[in-house]
């Protein structure tokens, strides 16, 4: 299947200016998908006005407006869901299950917004002076940049706009090359079937080579006033920099290296499954996978021995059949990085208890790694890849300190048969976000998500997600006393 995919501009499917494009492949069939259109220099322009144009109207509307839009892309997305489950199966190798959680959480993230589109933007402050009362507002920043990635493409494409929509920001997104269509154009779909405003949503497709030149043109552009990205470390660092450069404020959500702590005292069966599922869902190439296993000489052979069980009956293969676990890897680039950091660890002395760390093609088998020194990459590395390490400690306070010995910081998890002893526990971990009894991945669309360290800064989700897409502003007002009290005559 070959087709074409525009760039969205001021409501309007174009093609780049110069005509450049590029050619979207899936990783499940490797046939080519469309050939996409990758912006430059001249649409980056006309995107930032049209963005600029649309925020004019758009944060004057009514806040029911900006609702009704909302819980209408909401709607749309559930209506088309089959339609938009089947490319992300061939765009990014998602099995069922992750393109159905992409669709409902995807939605829920809208309606949550759609519920924020009323919520309270300023307070009153006394003065020393009784005349005077001062206002303390929150107003919409402007165009909003959001650097989407492809592996929860509608699920990060929400969480990345639609507070920044909701708050009255208009926005332009700019989908990684492996998903132009699911990271980018299935929700400005949506927006648009919903009765969006011409440039309210406008998706900057480029070619890989192409994309650092289009966000630093986005980012110098003083129209744009907030920028959201979500992916590695590595390449979060260089936004982070540009944006510090042209002093626009960002959310970086990067990546993690995510340790789950079992204690003595869980239900090993029970926990083995939440292990499985948080090392191996979409061949680990989620933020949130649990890339380390920790626990104590007196559960370890046994948690071992179960987790290893659970491994072998993982299936690999086209995520379109239902038999499958999960699918191929994204690209060559991250097969490649995969064999090489299951070499370096074996070569460095860690033994592979499951899996060979090969690949056939893009599809890898699970590898659980054991007796990883530090000297390893993948001690220290995201693996975003089907690898994890079961590593033994001597007791929980040396379980806590592997966990911590990271300069990452975005999941953990703790299992335990006691609740109390678990968040005892959670509390001493150096994490952004920590589960207790369940998998590392998860989260839930009105709950603030981001890291810590080098996992990146700021929040999205809920109330914090409205302060990050929105400017306080002081308004001294002299001569009126608004704060007077209601007495009874």
């Amino acid at each position: 299947m070959t087709d074409s995919l525009a760039l969205l501009i001021d409501g309007k499917l174009v093609e780049a200016a110069d005509n450049a494009t590029y050619e979207s492949t899936s990783p499940v069939t490797g046939e080519v998908l469309a050939t996409v259109a990758s912006a430059g220099s001249e649409d980056v322009s006309r995107a930032v006005s049209a963005a600029r144009r649309a925020f004019e109207s758009w944060h004057r509307a009514s806040y029911l407006e900006r609702r009704r839009v909302l819980l209408a892309a909401a709607d749309y997305l559930e209506q088309k869901a089959a339609t938009s489950q089947a490319i992300m199966a061939l765009e990014v190798g998602l099995p069922a299950p992750l393109t159905a959680l992409n669709i409902q959480e995807g939605a829920a993230t809208l309606r949550e917004a759609a519920g924020l589109t009323s919520a309270p933007l300023g307070e009153i402050l006394p003065s020393y002076d009784p005349q005077t009362s001062n206002l303390n507002m929150r107003v919409p920043a402007g165009v909003v940049l959001a650097i989407v990635p492809w592996n929860a493409p509608v699920i990060l494409a929400a969480r990345s706009t639609a507070i920044a929509l909701a708050v009255g920001n208009s926005v332009i997104v700019k989908p990684s090359e492996e998903s132009p269509n699911s990271a980018g154009h299935l929700l400005a779909e949506a927006l648009s079937h919903a009765g969006a405003p011409d440039g309210l949503i406008n998706v900057l497709s480029t070619a890989p080579e192409r994309g650092p030149q289009v966000i630093e043109e986005l980012l110098s552009h003083p129209y744009v006033r907030r920028v959201v990205f979500i992916g590695s470390t590595r390449t979060g660092r260089k936004i982070a920099a540009l944006a510090g450069e042209h002093l626009v404020p960002a959310v970086m959500e990067l990546g993690g290296k995510n340790s789950t702590i079992v204690l003595d005292d869980a239900d090993l069966d029970a926990a083995s499954d939440m292990l499985v599922h948080a090392a191996f869902t979409y061949g680990g190439q989620v933020c949130m996978a649990t890339d380390r296993i920790i626990a104590t000489d007196r559960i370890f052979d046994d948690l071992t021995e179960r987790v290893l069980a659970k491994t072998s009956a993982l299936r690999v293969g086209d995520p379109r059949d239902p038999a499958n676990d999960y699918g191929p890897l994204i690209n060559q680039r991250a097969a490649e990085g995969f064999r090489t950091l299951v070499s370096d660890a074996v070569n460095s002395g860690a033994r592979i208890l499951h899996g060979s760390g090969e690949t056939d093609g893009l599809y890898a088998e699970p590898v659980v790694l054991t007796d990883l020194p530090t000297t390893a990459r993948a001690f220290y590395e995201e693996a975003f890849s089907p690898v994890v390490s079961l590593q033994r400690a001597s007791d929980e306070a040396d379980a806590i300190r592997q966990a911590n010995d990271t300069e990452l910081g975005l999941m953990a998890s703790v299992i335990s048969g006691d609740d109390g002893h678990a968040l005892s526990v959670a509390n001493r971990i150096h994490s952004g976000a920590i589960h207790v009894n369940s998998s590392s991945i998860g989260d839930e669309p009105h709950v603030p998500f981001g890291g810590i360290g080098a996992s990146g800064f700021g929040r999205l989700g809920g109330l914090e997600s409205v302060r990050t897409f929105t400017e306080q502003r002081t308004i001294y007002l002299h001569g009126n006393q608004l704060a007077v009290p209601v007495v009874k005559e």
